[in-house]
Formats: structure tokens, sequence, C-alpha cells
């Protein structure tokens, strides 16, 4: 009984000890209760600022690396971003309008269509007749209306990342802004101005390196194809390249199961590159590409020599080149490896450029990026079809060797050029081919002629062989038209065909009527035989509506006077929002007035997998076609695997291939995707400066960056070591890198040297070291002495002077008399109110000077407390009398 009672008087104890106790926690519960029960409505209630505690900061945006600006933020004591958004859109040329005495703005965001509003009153954004509500999100201070970062990111798609240490913000957005469009534009103005000769200037130049022997790069490919009652067939390609005898070097080979190697499939070839020698730059040995008017049937094994340098030389009109390539890809154009321009191929695939002319050899290089997010590229070289020489510069080009023929022909060929000005060039040679009988010599010249960068004409006259010519003339716009005019010499051999005359006339007319673009192309065609004519005229017409591309295609083919064959089909591709890209085709026979087939294709990116399934139905043949394709970009590979099946029959196909570049410097391995025979790479080393040396030495700190700004290739940041690896970069290209501060995590830290020019060595990793100065900083007061107090007194100059009594610095006190500079190199220092304010001031500074040693420390020295007293000389020159009484 005793038991069940002692617990009952152990509680009466406990109340009676603890009853005030009890009566306070019992309080605070209730106070806890009523806070909960209207928690959300004070952090919901718009009448209730988010913001209690807060810091107003100026800082640097970085926007992809094209431009910065400076703008203000907000950060709170929870360090969350709030950006002030008019300042923000109109810095990224946003359309953005302010009403109702600042508490609303309102706009468009890509394009017309796509507009915004917000609004303080209600905390809310509407976009795409989509509303959002974010009580805590919006905010107003200082009259401005403020956003918090995620907001941004989420409602409008700009990502703001803030670097803390560096009081900076990386600035990306999923669409192009408009002033980065306007940026890319200038980089395109100015590439096309470095054509010109005005170069970028730069801090440092790290010349090309000359090697016995040195680096590797490996090619590989592997494919094989499977059919329905066939035999299997696989084939395996081989590719590797170095520097040997100060030269470039490849050797590539391939292996197919269903035929036996022959030494045609093996290619081989030596490049040598000096632009700094006068007689001779440029020298090929081994199998050697050429032009000639000769057909040759095999391929040329022999010798190249010129004076031509592999730059990019003053520009003297424009060409328009047209092209196909998959439809809806992005093609970039390069000359030289410097990019001038870029399109969109509509539904056919058709491109269309407008380039510069330039003086001497040239090659313009294309990249194609696909519509669905494929970051592989492809490329294709080509020559320019005028050749232009710099007023009073003679240029040369001599080659010559043995063809892979049974007969072993010998083929030469020499060229000498010369610019009589800027608008006539004249050229003239010889070209041979032992096999041709009786003829085997062919003298030929040659005449380009440019009229006010608009008229181009081309005339070349080879002997006993053919009379051609050339003529351009861009007008309007981007209108374009071409005739070509060629005339062979009855019974000659050197150009194998039966015709005597070629006729072609090809004319390019872009259209923009309100929101519909496009262009129509027209081509001619005419081939003269002794007996009949044969004629080919095409039409293309190509328009954009928004998401929309269509393109119709009408094709008429007629021998002399019979009926001609019209053909004619019309494409269409359109882009959903979800990625999914659909291309219906229809292909009609108008003479026959009858369908010849239609299909259907849809394709769709997923991560890094590209798939596509189209059906295609022949009402010709009565057939029908089904295909799919799987594509998946590896790291180190492109892999594909892709199946038909047709009239019963079903076909396999899977193939990779890629590249294995190797490194000596870190004794690494880097596999990529594409071809890396003939290209190079440049490893960049940013560490901490320590000796002023400009080299990394033992003990110095590797940085990691957050960004390098590279013109013609992609920079690939390490977090494992530091380093920036660039690669697919041609040899013996230069190529221009500029470094940011904003892109360092340490606001004193600085790089020495911010923009470089350098030349690739062929097939290896040129190493560069980029050196980062960790700069010292120096702080203090400034005191205006009063009779009874010393009060802080602002806009007084304070210089700092170098060792050697240079000034290397100035700035300002602040309204509280507080200065301050960062930005000091290692070394010894004074620091002194500016002399000449003193005196116009008639004031004197107490003390007279501070001195200052910034030592050498990995996060920057730090000198504080540097402060000056100043007073009227006359109130000195008084105390001091009254001193002496």
């Amino acid at each position: 009984m005793s038991k069940n009672i002692e617990p009952i008087i152990d509680l009466k104890a406990w109340l009676n000890n603890n009853l005030k106790n009890t009566i306070w926690w019992f309080f605070i519960f209730l106070i806890g209760l009523t806070f909960k029960s209207n928690a959300s409505t004070f952090f919901n209630d718009p009448k209730i600022d988010p913001i209690v505690s807060f810091d107003n900061v100026a800082v640097e945006f970085n926007v992809n690396g094209y431009y910065k600006f400076v703008s203000d933020i907000i950060i709170t004591d929870t360090r969350k971003i709030y950006i002030n958004i008019d300042d923000l859109f109109e810095n990224l040329g946003i359309y953005c309008s302010v009403e109702e005495y600042g508490n609303s703005l309102n706009g468009f965001i890509e394009n017309e269509q796509n507009k915004y509003s917000v609004d303080y009153n209600t905390k809310e954004i509407k976009i795409n007749n989509k509303t959002i509500k974010s009580n805590n999100g919006i905010v107003k201070k200082f009259g401005a209306l403020y956003l918090e970062s995620t907001i941004l990111k989420d409602v409008f798609g700009i990502n703001i990342i803030f670097n803390y240490r560096s009081l900076s913000i990386k600035l990306e957005a999923n669409f192009e802004l408009p002033l980065v469009k306007t940026k890319k534009l200038e980089e395109i103005r100015n590439n096309i101005a470095k054509i010109q000769n005005t170069e970028l200037k730069v801090d440092t130049v790290v010349q090309r390196e000359y090697h016995l022997f040195k680096g590797a790069m490996l090619d590989w490919s592997i494919n094989s194809s499977q059919k329905t009652n066939q035999t299997t067939s696989n084939r395996i390609g081989l590719g590797l390249g170095t520097e040997l005898l100060y030269g470039q070097a490849t050797i590539s080979t391939s292996f197919n199961s269903q035929s036996k190697f022959n030494n045609k499939q093996l290619f081989y070839k030596w490049l040598w590159v000096d632009n700094s020698k006068k007689y001779i730059k440029q020298v090929e040995v081994g199998k050697i590409g050429n032009k000639s008017i000769y057909v040759l049937d095999s391929p040329l094994i022999g010798v190249k020599i010129n004076n031509t340098p592999n730059t990019i030389r003053k520009a003297s009109g424009y060409n328009t080149i047209s092209y196909y390539t998959e439809p809806n890809w992005t093609v970039e154009l390069y000359i030289n490896d410097i990019l001038v321009d870029y399109t969109l191929a509509d539904a056919t695939g058709l491109y269309i450029f407008k380039i510069p002319i330039v003086f001497g050899y040239s090659t313009l290089k294309y990249k194609f990026y696909g519509p669905l997010g494929e970051v592989r590229v492809k490329e294709r070289a080509m020559n320019t079809p005028f050749t232009f020489m710099s007023p009073k510069k003679l240029e040369y080009n001599f080659s010559g060797g043995i063809l892979q023929n049974s007969d072993k022909s010998k083929f030469g060929r020499g060229i000498v050029s010369y610019g009589v000005n800027r608008f006539v060039t004249i050229g003239g040679g010889l070209e041979y081919l032992s096999s041709i009988p009786n003829k085997p010599f062919i003298p030929f010249s040659t005449l380009d002629f440019i009229a006010f960068s608009k008229l181009m004409l081309k005339i070349e006259y080879a002997h006993n062989v053919r009379t051609k010519g050339k003529l351009n003339y861009n007008f309007g716009e981007s209108c374009k038209l071409e005739i070509d005019y060629t005339k062979y010499v009855d019974g000659q051999l050197a150009y194998r065909i039966s015709s005597i005359e070629e006729r072609k006339i090809r004319l390019l007319l872009p259209f923009k009527i309100k929101k519909i673009s496009g262009y129509s192309k027209l081509n001619f065609n005419q081939y003269k035989y002794n007996k009949f004519n044969f004629n080919q005229f095409n039409a293309v017409f190509s328009g954009y509506y928004k998401n929309l591309n269509t393109s119709l295609t009408t094709s008429i083919n007629w021998v002399s006077n019979n009926s001609p064959y019209i053909a004619s089909n019309i494409k269409l591709a359109y882009r959903f929002k979800s990625g999914y890209v659909i291309r219906p085709l229809a292909e009609f026979n108008i003479s026959n007035n009858q369908f010849l087939k239609y299909k259907v294709e849809i394709e769709k990116r997923f991560d890094k997998i590209n798939f596509s399934i189209s059906y295609e139905r022949n009402l010709v043949y009565n057939t029908n076609n089904y295909l799919l394709n799987l594509s998946y970009d590896l790291p180190y590979a492109r892999t594909n695997v892709s199946s038909s099946y047709s009239n019963d029959r079903l076909s396999l196909s899977e193939n990779a291939q890629g590249s294995i570049r190797l490194n000596k410097e870190s004794c690494l391995v880097n596999p990529v995707s594409n071809s890396a025979l003939g290209k190079g790479g440049i490893i960049f080393y940013p560490f901490i400066e320590l000796n002023q040396n400009d080299k990394k030495d033992e003990g110095e700190q590797m940085i990691l960056l957050n960004d390098v700004k590279i013109i013609g290739g992609n920079p690939i940041l390490s977090k494992k070591d530091s380093t920036v690896r660039v690669s697919d970069l041609n040899s013996f290209v230069s190529y221009n890198i500029i470094f940011f501060d904003i892109d360092l995590d340490n606001i004193a830290w600085k790089f020495k040297h911010k923009t470089y020019q350098v030349i690739v060595n062929p097939n290896q990793y040129k190493r560069v070291d980029v050196p980062i100065l960790s700069l010292g900083e120096v702080s203090g007061m400034v005191y205006l002495k009063k009779e009874n107090s010393n009060k802080g007194q602002a806009r007084v100059s304070i210089e700092i002077i170098d060792k050697k009594g240079n000034k290397v610095a100035e700035t300002q006190s602040e309204f509280d008399g507080y200065y301050y500079y960062l930005g000091l190199n290692p070394g010894e220092y004074t620091v002194r109110v500016n002399e000449e304010q003193l005196k116009n001031l008639g004031y004197l500074a107490t003390p007279s000077i501070h001195n200052a040693i910034i030592e050498v420390l990995i996060d920057g020295a730090i000198i504080e407390g540097l402060d000056f007293t100043i007073q009227s000389k006359k109130k000195i020159i008084k105390e001091e009398k009254q001193k002496i009484k």
C-alpha cells in the first residue's frame, strides 16, 4: 500500500517546490501556441518586411565571360541574395518598364510573345500565362524592386552564382541574352578585324617550341555491320600523330574484313611550318593533297613547298557559299580557326555564309552542332575559290611526286602568283603528268579581279585543255549572283569529261516578311555535248516562322527539246518545347502527277543520348523502310547503333570512334571523341607567384579557376589538379586566351598577365604557367584634429610610394575618414598624405609617413592602422608658441 502512495506524495512535493517554474513554462507554452497560430500569417503577410538585417553591396557581374557590369545587391543575415531587377534587366538588355511609383515592372523576355510582370503589391510574378506568388521573394528597398536570386533561376532561367570571397557574381542564362548576342556579333566583327590585320594586343606571347621527337596522339575507330543472309563486315581504323624533326608527322590506316590490304589504305605525311622564314614557310612530305588541272586517279606521294604563311591577311571583298548538312543544325564558320560567322541550317540541311575574301591561301572550316544538344563537332575544310595576293607580293607553290597507280606516273605542278595591286592578282604555272602521251605539259595562267568588294572575276586558261571563268556579284544585303563558264578543247585528256561546254548560274535571294524569314535559291546547269544538251534547273524556297521551318524544292531535268522531268518535295521541321523534333517529307512527280514517297522522322535527345526513328513509304517501288538510330556520347568515344528494316531484310550497324592524347607533363591519358591527328592542346597551370620568376616552382600553390575564355577552343577545368586543358586546337596556329580576375576566389588575387597568345605545338599538349599575384592591402584612418576631439575627414588623398620613389597608387578617404587600397605587389612602400593637397589646404599630417612592408603571403598581406591626423599649420604654430611661453 505504501508503495502506491509514495509516488503521489513525491508528485505533490515536486509541485510545491516547482510551482513557480511550472506556471512560468505553462505561460511560455501558451505564448508558443499563439505564435504558432500566427506564424504563417507573419511570414506570409505582404505588409511585413522579410528582410530585417542586411548589407547593401556593389558587386561585379560576369555574364558568361562576354562582359561585366557593376550593380547593387542585398545580402541578408541568412545569406540570401536579392537583386535589383530593374537594374539587372537593363544591363542584360531585357526590356523592362517601371510603373506605379516603382511598385510593378513589366516587359518581355527572349521575344515579344514571352511577356512578364512583377507586382510588389500582390507579391506576384506573371510569365507565359503563369502566376507565381512569392511573399518573401519580392521586396522594395531604396525605391527599387529586388528579387531573391532563386526566383530569378526558377522563373526567368537566370542563374546567379555568388562568390562571397571576391564579392562577385557569375551570371548564366538558359537562353541567349540580348546583350550576349550583341557581344557575340561584336566578337565576330572583332575577328573579322583580326583578319584585316587588326591584331588583339596581348600581355604575353608564348612562341612555338621545336623538338626532334615529342608528343603522341592516337585515333581509333571500330565499325561492324550485319545484314540478313550476308557476311558480317568489320572495319578498323588507326592513326598516330607526333612531332618529328621539328614538324608534324601523322600516319593512319584502315582494315576491312572483306577486302585485302593495299598501300593505298596507308596515309602518311610530314608537315613543317615556320612563318618567320623568308623564302620557305611550309613544307609537306608524304601523301600530299594537291590542287591540279589534271584529274589524278590515285594518291600522290611527293613534296610540296611554298612561301605562304598559315596566318590570315587583310580581307578584300566577300563571297557567299552554301552547302548541306543535317536539318536544323547550327553551323559555325572558321577561317584559319578564327570564328567569323554562324548560322542555322534549314529543314533540308542547307546553310549559307557570306565570308570575307582574304589574301593568300586560306582554309575554311565548318563546325556542326546538333539541335538537341550535341556537343561534338564535325569539321570539313576547303580552299577559298578566289586567291588574292597582297599588293607587290609574290608567292609560289611547287609540288611533285609519283602517283600510286600501276604506271607509277610522275606528276609536278608549279605556280607563281603576284599581287599587282589590291584589286588584281595574276598567276602562271606549269603542270606535268607523264602518263599523258604527246602532251604531258600544261602551261596555265590565272587572273583574279575584284571591284568595289562586290564583284569578283576569276579567269583561268589551261593550254590545250580548257578556258574557265567565274563571276561573283554580291548585291543588296546578302543577295548573290554566281556565273560559271567552262569551255573544253576537243580531244583533251587532262579533264576526263565528254562535254564540250558547261554553263552554271546560281542566284541567292534572302527575304524577310514581318515574322517570316528565309531565302530563295535558284540553280541552272547546262552541259553541252556534240549532239545534245543536258539541262538542270533547281529551285529551293526555305522559310522560318518561330519553331517551324519549311522548305520546298523543285527540280526540272530535260535533254535538248525533249519533255522535262519535274519533281518537287516539301519538308517541314517543328521543334516542340519538350525537345522533340518532327520532320515530315513528301515528294511529288509533277510530270506524272503522282506521289513518289513520303517520310516522317522524330528525333529526341536525352542527356547524352540522341534517339531518332523514321518511317518512309516509297510508292514507286512499293516498299516500306523503317530506321532506328541511337547514339551515345561517352567522355572518350562516340558510339552509335542503328538498325533498318526494308523488303524483309534487317540491317544492323554498330560503331565507335575516339582519340587518345598522351601528355608527358602530367603523365595522363586524355581520351576524347574528336579526331586528334594534326591537332594540339594547351595545359594552363594557374598558381600563386611567390618568387616573381613567372614559373611554377615547388611550394607554389595551384589555384582552381572558375572560368577561362579562349577564342576558338573549349577549356576544361580540372578540379583534381586545378589545371585548365584546351583540346582540338590546330597545330602551328596562334590562339588568344583571356583570364578575368573575377574568376578567382580571393579578392586579393590578380592575374599577372591577363591575355596570352599561344602558338600550338603539333600533336602534343603545350604547358603554359599562369602566375597569379597575391596582392597586399593597406588601410587606416584620416582624422581632422579639433580643439577637444578628432573627427574622421573625408576626401583626403593618400599616396603609396614604392622603394624607388615612384607613386604606384593613390586612394581617398571615405565619409568617415577610412581609407583602403588593395593591389600592392610584395615589397617596401611608403604611405603618405598627398603633399600638394596639404599645401593647398595649409595643413600638416602627423605622422608625415608610414612605412609598410608587403610580405609574400598566399592570402595576401594586410597592414592596418596606418592612421594620419591632419591639422592647420596656424594652429600648430600657435600651440608651439604657447608651449614656449
